[in-house]
């Protein structure tokens, strides 16, 4: 989620990148109104669409905010800045989050951004492994050994009754399609986890997979905003931050093709195969879409309940080692506030987005 996958690895296109970063900062710098913030995350790719989309189409700034994004090399970067009030806010999954809340740092999750786990595990389509407990005396490729995959995968296999260290073995192939594909079709591999936007990325490049995930993962808060100790109690900032990433989150609902338009302009190098790019944002609009009520999207959501399924699966898996009441940690009290928009007005200028790019 790091999650240190393709869509969460350290940066690259670094120059066109900081340049981008570099004008928009100028930009906002000419308004003395607006206040800084550092918001850090968890990759530079297309998975943070909704945050690059609310720099672009300057949401944030409608909320006063002159928000830089930080790039990093995964969610345990993000823990670590947050951990040491180096960033007022990060993006990042509880496979993270959890173990840095266990040794004391004071993170706040405020806002959901995936509803549903960011990783996937998956197995040949036609395979006769059907779920997790058929990994048993097999071998599972991850994207690389500290990926954000692997405590998610450590866990599932304690819950399928599966020694992760001795009953399976877990190598790092990568995310390149082409490499996974033959390490699946030689044996090297008999299933692969990583992020489902890599995944899908990689089937749109004819790997043909399917999950053997529990579908109980699909409705967990995987992944979100998360206030340092010392802005846990900064409302108005909590709730501009989680408001314009809802708009940004929104626009790429209603308009995708213009939503590819404005990160190209920010993140050229995720769309470099065009196809792949867009096949990766479709699959990450899928998990990050909103529930409805009402007719309207309902952003955000998150409660202490959710938190603490994860507490209990990374329990499970060994990534901690003791209970943690997330009750402590969650706030759950600003959603209101942040779902305060006028969603229509949003999607008629998601609408009429530029698509020609």
């Amino acid at each position: 989620m790091k999650p240190t996958s393709r869509w969460a690895r350290p940066w690259t296109g670094m120059l066109a990148l900081t340049i981008a970063l570099a004008m928009i900062g100028a930009a906002c710098a000419e308004d003395e109104e607006l206040r800084d913030v550092n918001l850090a995350l968890s990759t530079t790719s297309g998975f943070g669409y909704g945050y690059w989309i609310a720099v672009g189409l300057g949401y944030y700034e409608d909320e006063g905010l002159n928000v830089s994004l930080q790039g990093t090399g995964g969610s345990s970067d993000v823990a670590q800045i947050l951990a040491a009030n180096n960033a007022e806010a990060g993006m990042g999954v509880p496979g993270a989050m959890l173990p840095a809340i266990e040794a004391g740092a004071g993170l706040y999750p405020f806002f959901t951004y995936a509803y549903g786990e960011v990783f996937d595990v998956v197995v040949p389509a036609g395979s006769s492994i059907n779920n997790i407990a058929g990994l048993a005396g097999l071998k599972i490729g991850i994207s690389e050994l500290a990926g954000g995959e692997v405590p998610l995968v450590r866990a599932l296999l304690v819950e399928a009754g599966l020694d992760p260290d001795n009953d399976v073995e877990i190598i790092e192939v990568g995310t390149n399609a082409p490499s996974v594909k033959a390490s699946l079709d030689d044996g090297r591999i008999d299933a692969y986890s990583s992020a489902k936007s890599d995944i899908a990325s990689m089937n749109a490049a004819g790997l043909d997979t399917v999950s053997i995930a529990p579908a109980s993962l699909n409705t967990l808060p995987a992944e979100g905003l998360l206030a340092a100790e010392d802005f846990k109690d900064d409302d108005e900032l909590l709730i501009g931050l989680g408001r314009a990433t809802a708009k940004g989150q929104l626009v790429a609902y209603t308009n995708i093709d213009g939503a590819v338009c404005v990160l190209k302009e920010l993140i050229p190098e995720e769309f470099t195969d065009d196809a792949e790019g867009r096949a990766g944002l479709a699959a990450v609009i899928e998990i990050t879409t909103a529930p409805q009520e009402g007719g309207d999207y309902v952003f955000g959501f998150l409660d202490a309940a959710g938190w603490n399924t994860y507490v209990n699966i990374f329990i499970q898996g060994g990534v901690i080692s003791q209970q943690i009441d997330m009750g402590d940690y969650v706030i759950d009290d600003l959603l209101d506030d942040i779902n305060d928009f006028d969603q229509q007005a949003i999607i008629d200028e998601a609408n009429d987005l530029d698509t020609d790019c």
